[in-house]
């Protein structure tokens, strides 16, 4: 793949992530770039948008300009109040837009998923692709998801996903960066960024003959991870400020716990089943005595959240302090 492929597939990913997708055509066709956009453009994966009325004055770079009219295929005439009337490129008022519509038929053709299958789960940010078995017994459903970054829409994909009994065999697709943000709640998903998997084509998005195929794309290739819980279920440990604190086994089951705990109605009782205690005076902090720092990272905002009160008696957040 070429380098302006990579680019040209980078920039995609940008536009996509933009809460609205688009882009004016002067910094599209004369910004650094540019070399990607032409791509972009000759892949036909951009479309025109709606033509703007007014503008940055181009001579003056203060004042707004109204377009009055054509002057050639190239050019237009503005009217600045502080220049008058100026002669600007046509790109000036041109913007250039992301064709949803068009780009996730070309995820579909490029993972041979047929349209009937895919369904739009929130109006142009999620959806589900469809089911592919590369593996016998193994089935995957892949879902593609636009600013990850936001919570809602994090949070609205993991629900659809538990709704669908697919947490344990889904991949979901972004054009977002990862890792996602601390706390997202999709730490644990296997999320990978279309930049990484594959390149953007006219009516189908080209794979990579592996597709990734490791799980858990964002756990990406860190000199030391800074602080998250993507490794707890992996390698029974937390990573906080750089620093790997190993888990004992029931710290690993509380922690695994609220991590699966997807509806968010996990009560203290429930908690004590899910790990597996005995206890009759069971407790987190007690738990982690012997791990604080992990219990104070990633307990402290779960007390914070109404949704899970039950779960940190008075007790424990005393102890927090």
């Amino acid at each position: 793949m070429s380098q302006a492929q990579v680019d040209a597939t980078s920039l995609f990913c940008r536009l996509l992530d933009l809460a609205k997708p688009e882009i004016n055509g002067q910094s599209l066709r004369d910004g650094h770039d540019k070399v990607a956009a032409t791509h972009l453009l000759r892949e036909r994966v951009l479309v025109l948008g709606k033509p703007l009325d007014w503008v940055t004055c181009p001579e003056c770079g203060i004042e707004t300009a109204r377009v009055v009219r054509e002057k050639s295929p190239d050019k237009i005439i503005l009217h600045c109040p502080e220049c008058i009337d100026v002669v600007a490129s046509r790109h000036l008022r041109e913007t250039y837009k992301v064709a949803l519509q068009k780009f996730i038929p070309s995820l579909l053709n490029g993972l041979a998923l047929s349209a009937n299958g895919m369904k739009q789960i929130e109006p142009d940010l999620i959806w589900r692709l469809g089911t592919t078995e590369k593996q016998r017994g193994k089935p995957v459903t892949w879902y593609f998801a636009r600013c990850l970054h936001r919570p809602e829409v994090a949070s609205r994909l993991r629900d659809q996903i538990a709704a669908e009994k697919a947490v344990h065999s889904c991949v979901i697709l972004t054009s977002s960066e990862v890792p996602l943000p601390a706390g997202s709640v999709l730490t644990e998903f296997d999320v990978r960024p279309l930049f990484t998997v594959g390149r953007v084509g006219q009516s189908k998005f080209e794979f990579f003959p592996d597709r990734q195929p490791a799980p858990g794309s964002q756990a990406l290739n860190e000199a030391t991870p800074g602080t998250t819980l993507r490794y707890v279920r992996g390698e029974a440990a937390a990573y906080i400020d750089e620093t790997k604190y190993p888990l004992e086994p029931r710290q690993q089951k509380i922690l695994i716990a609220l991590i699966d705990d997807l509806d968010h109605e996990l009560d203290k009782e429930a908690l004590k089943t899910a790990c597996g205690s005995q206890s009759q005076r069971f407790s987190p902090s007690k738990e982690f005595e012997r791990n604080p720092v992990v219990y104070k990272a990633f307990i402290r905002y779960l007390r914070d959240d109404e949704r899970y009160a039950l779960i940190i008696p008075d007790d424990d957040r005393d102890w927090l302090h």
